[in-house]
């Protein structure tokens, strides 16, 4: 462990920013606190107070944005859509070097109910574009798992164009999509994850996406997905995918709506149980979701390791979950809640990482007086395959990711979380430093 003095002397100047945005977001955190503490009531665990004069205009903002998305909703059946992630990180100690970046992701679109529109019962249509810029730190660092979730394809992205169409029935529900769709809207993700900064697990863990042409936000592809519902606690989902050649290329605008003969595809397939019958000793239902699935992919060259040939098939598996353990009885918004969750890519002599693991907790309203907010602490391990160790000029072991994040709950739209993640054997590499990286956050959801 080197000494402090040394720590200190490798921040450099230009890095100073993203340490004041976290320090800016604990200060946010602090003046609601010492707020809530003039107010004080019985229980200050189910008061949420603010910053002072209404969020400085946040509120009122936040408010009339919502009643203009509410009247057009209403009287046009449509529903225009925001989504804007910034992210600032800097990583101050360790790595390959140190440097600070700043990335965003920007999700803008319509989503339209067909029934008032034209009478079409239990039908929508999307379509969506995506406007991203930035570096990505880990680039810098020299580590696997991403550490901003907004680290993604660059530029301006025709995303999503698809038709939704809900059917009931006496023997359950059918959902079908067609249309431009990304895989994570069905597959592979958890609600739990979009509350991370890493791009590690945000918005499904990282080694997927190696080890198979699986696409996010704000990647799609013509597809089509069915999910049948039984019941209220059992889902089933099938999705067939398109996998143009250069899907995962840096230029992917996903503007070539062509269907060619060299295309390639993807199935994946998923069961979905949400349990509702768990009670905690106060009779309050511990709801959790857990998922099985796997993938297959046909047609996409991928290089095989340590040799000059390529595979084009592959398949994988994915286990995980999440669930709430306790809630305060005098108070919903306050409970705890674990995830946990493995990916495993059988073919090593493509799989960067065959084997992934991750898990977390959720502390959700254990702030005073800010019961909206909520602390994570994320977990994630990934073990480099044999193939790729023996082709890579070291030997690669594994990789481990320690995430701790704030979510300031500024308004029911809009959030800042200060972050700090901590990179253990960056790309399982003994010859590159453990990393420190921190930095925030800003979140902004219409």
């Amino acid at each position: 462990m080197k000494r402090l003095s040394n720590f200190i002397r490798k921040i450099q100047m230009k890095k100073l920013s993203a340490i004041i945005i976290s320090a800016s977001a604990f200060f946010a955190c602090a003046t609601a606190f010492a707020s809530g503490q003039e107010s004080a009531r019985e229980n200050p665990y189910s008061e949420n107070v603010g910053l002072p004069y209404g969020n400085f205009g946040l509120d009122a903002l936040n408010e009339k944005i919502v009643e203009g998305q509410n009247f057009v909703d209403e009287n046009a059946g449509l529903h225009f859509f925001f989504d804007y992630y910034a992210v600032l990180l800097t990583n101050p100690y360790g790595g390959a070097e140190q440097a600070t970046n700043y990335t965003h992701e920007m999700i803008y679109g319509v989503r339209g109910d067909l029934e008032k529109l034209v009478g079409w019962k239990n039908a929508t249509f999307v379509v969506s574009g995506a406007y991203n810029v930035g570096g990505n730190l880990s680039n810098t660092i020299g580590n696997f798992f991403t550490v901003s979730e907004s680290s993604v394809t660059d530029g301006a992205l025709l995303y999503e164009i698809y038709l939704a169409q809900k059917i009931n029935t006496s023997i359950g529900d059918f959902k079908v999509r067609l249309g431009r769709i990304s895989m994570a809207d069905t597959f592979a993700s958890l609600p739990v994850f979009g509350y991370l900064v890493s791009g590690g697990i945000d918005c499904t863990p990282a080694a997927i996406f190696s080890n198979s042409p699986y696409t996010s936000s704000p990647i799609a592809t013509w597809g089509a997905t069915i999910q049948y519902s039984p019941d209220d606690e059992w889902s089933f989902a099938y999705g067939l995918y398109q996998i143009p050649q250069n899907v995962q290329s840096p230029n992917y605008s996903g503007t070539n709506l062509k269907i060619s003969g060299d295309d390639a595809y993807m199935m994946m397939a998923q069961a979905t149980w949400t349990p509702s019958f768990i009670k905690d000793c106060n009779g309050n239902v511990l709801p959790g979701t857990y998922q099985f699935g796997g993938y297959f992919f046909g047609g996409f060259p991928m290089q095989q390791y340590g040799t000059n040939d390529t595979r084009e098939n592959g398949y994988g598996f994915y286990l995980q979950g999440q669930q709430t353990v306790w809630i305060a009885r005098d108070n919903p918004n306050q409970y705890v809640s674990v995830w946990a969750g493995a990916q495993f890519s059988p073919v090593e002599s493509i799989s960067i990482m065959p084997w992934m693991a991750y898990s977390g907790l959720q502390f959700q309203g254990f702030v005073p007086y800010r019961d909206q907010d909520g602390v994570y602490v994320s977990w994630l391990w990934g073990n480099f395959g044999s193939d790729y160790s023996r082709s890579s000029g070291y030997d690669a072991s594994y990789e481990t990711v320690v995430e701790v994040t704030y979510v300031f709950q500024l308004t029911p739209n809009i959030s800042i979380q200060p972050d700090l993640q901590y990179i253990m054997r960056p790309y399982g590499n003994d010859d590159i430093d453990d990393a420190l990286v921190i930095g925030g956050q800003l979140l902004v959801t219409f």
